[in-house]
């Protein structure tokens, strides 16, 4: 009887408590630990690319990356698999904001193809921004691809 009155409240205390962090010592309770990976592969002898990217809860980066740097951080999906993460980017004259994580199964919402890794990787070019994405076309041959995922407005 003790044991189920336990798991009872428990599982109480995950539902009040939304903000509830779910690691443990750094690595995750109730899913796997995902990555996000953000490239700079724009031209050379091009204006600086300048990158703010955050959550609700976490404040990851408000920095600037040369060509072939890259910005990249972990974490734990939440328990409501609600998490969302976000980065603006400016180049130049140009800037766009765009969701970089809010699926777990195809990094964003909106993707077309699924990613049956927990590493999200994304390139920031002259045309827009690429989203790695796993091909599943050719069963035999397991192959990923650069996806054009958003253009600069």
């Amino acid at each position: 009887m003790a044991l189920y009155f336990n798991i009872f409240f428990f599982l109480l205390l995950l539902l009040i408590t939304p903000n509830f962090d779910l690691s443990l010592v750094k690595g995750c309770f109730f899913s796997p630990t995902y990555q996000v990976r953000i490239i700079n592969k724009l031209p050379s002898n091009t204006p600086q690319l300048q990158v703010h990217c955050a959550s609700k809860d976490d404040e990851i980066a408000n920095d600037y990356l040369d060509i072939d740097e890259d910005l990249h951080w972990s974490f734990c999906e939440s328990f409501f698999e609600n998490t969302l993460y976000f980065c603006h980017f400016w180049w130049g004259s140009m800037n766009k904001s765009i969701t970089v994580f809010d699926d777990a199964g195809s990094c964003v919402h909106h993707g077309l193809y699924a990613n049956y890794l927990n590493y999200y990787k994304w390139e920031v070019r002259q045309d827009g921004f690429y989203l790695e994405m796993y091909n599943t076309t050719d069963i035999k041959n397991t192959s990923y691809f650069m996806y054009h995922n958003n253009y600069w407005s």
